[in-house]
């Protein structure tokens, strides 16, 4: 392990800062190169300067407080995570890789994608998106999501951990589409938005959204208009499937606090804000808050973590659902509360464990900006995204990130990766 110092990262960061020069001011937003700093400003604010905010105004200064001390550790290791040099020879043009035809990577995701889609949509006993632009209620909407894939049972629960890798691997190949200038692009992209519009997982279409501003920012194509355009796009459409699966619920009266899982927001737009900033701030207070009191903040080594526990024998604790329980009052089965993956990291692992995966993340962010790859690189927002709100060892184990990663190392899709 060694600082950066090779001739070779230095001339890659030339022609990157020579790249930037040469964009626009939304296409450096979302270029590969400077993704790692927005990152950490976003991170730092939300889980930073946010929660410190509130714990000078409020009585709950204690997990607040933590929750910054934790952003601030967290942050700082990233840093250095990311300006290690440890593995950046696989990236070099001379590394030696598998060579993967592109139309047989793309054809053989494409052809599960489907066939999981033809599948679970036939074996289910509902379709939340039909049900709710029906007028279904939004308990019986959040309940069919719930049964669609986690609520299978014996070999359909295959169906749930396929969805991460359709999730995961799909948006990467429409990026591939794109870059080959495939008569068969918009279709995929098309394909994508309806699958995460038929269950209503509201965010979903975002994997597909941000990593395609990614890819026109990389091909200097981002022009003002076309920004302009997918955004509308994805606010409209955020807004229509938040409404129609609310059906009305938010039109109540709130008196609770906006840092609460009781608040209840006015209107769409409300309640959207405070699933953008509310939810992921008190949901990892409410997580060190759980741990405090039911494990007596010692830590759990692992044991959220079904493939951990498993291996070292350990019992499995689902911290997620006993937050959730915490928030709501009620055991949920189906319902999780994932916290961003600092504070998975600090319950599993300590201090310890906040400086390690934050190193890791920084690390992955330099893969990012040193990959040929630009369907790869493309995914940086989404790995970004993943990680905001959920812990590391979910997103490389059961979101599939860990092979995104192998194929990042080991394999050259066609003319990628040259």
């Amino acid at each position: 392990m060694f600082f950066d110092k090779s001739k070779s990262s230095t001339c890659d960061n030339v022609l990157n800062l020579n790249h930037v020069r040469k964009s626009n001011l939304f296409e450096r937003f979302f270029l590969p190169e400077n993704g790692f700093i927005v990152f950490l400003v976003a991170i730092g604010i939300i889980y930073g300067v946010v929660p410190i905010i509130v714990a000078i105004v409020t009585s709950e200064a204690n997990s607040f407080g933590l929750l910054s001390i934790i952003t601030l550790v967290s942050i700082l290791a990233m840093w250095v995570g990311n300006r290690i040099s440890i593995i950046d020879g696989r990236f070099y043009s001379t590394s030696k890789r598998l060579r993967v035809s592109s139309s047989g990577f793309i054809g053989g995701v494409w052809f599960f994608f489907l066939t999981y889609i033809v599948f679970s949509m036939a074996s289910a006993s509902a379709i939340p998106f039909v049900s709710a632009i029906s007028g279904a209620d939004a308990d019986l909407v959040s309940q069919q999501r719930g049964d669609f894939l986690k609520g299978r049972e014996g070999l359909g629960i295959v169906l749930l951990y396929l969805s991460t890798f359709m999730s995961t691997f799909v948006p990467y190949t429409v990026i591939l589409l794109y870059e080959k200038n495939s008569k068969y692009r918009h279709l995929a992209l098309l394909a994508f938005l309806f699958y995460a519009i038929s269950f209503m997982a509201k965010a979903l279409f975002l994997f597909v959204i941000l990593p395609m501003l990614v890819f026109l920012a990389v091909k200097r194509r981002l022009k003002i208009k076309i920004f302009i355009y997918l955004f509308l796009f994805s606010i409209i459409l955020l807004i229509a499937l938040t409404s129609i699966s609310l059906n009305g619920e938010t039109a109540l009266v709130n008196e609770e606090a906006f840092f609460s899982a009781t608040y209840i927001p006015p209107d769409t737009i409300s309640y959207l804000i405070w699933r953008s900033v509310g939810v992921p701030v008190f949901t990892a207070t409410d997580t060190l808050l759980v741990h405090r009191e039911l494990f007596s903040g010692q830590p759990l080594m692992g044991a959220t973590s079904s493939l951990i526990s498993a291996l070292f024998g350990i019992e499995r604790i689902n911290l997620e659902r006993f937050v959730f329980e915490h928030q709501f009052g009620s055991w949920n089965e189906i319902a999780n509360a994932n916290a961003v993956f600092i504070t998975d990291a600090f319950v599993n692992f300590g201090w310890i464990g906040v400086i390690l995966f934050s190193m890791i993340v920084g690390q992955v962010f330099r893969w990012f900006r040193l990959s040929k790859d630009i369907a790869f690189r493309a995914q940086w927002i989404n790995f970004a995204f993943m990680i905001f709100s959920a812990s590391l060892i979910g997103t490389l184990l059961s979101n599939w990130w860990i092979f995104m990663f192998f194929n990042a190392f080991l394999l050259r899709v066609g003319s990628n990766a040259k």
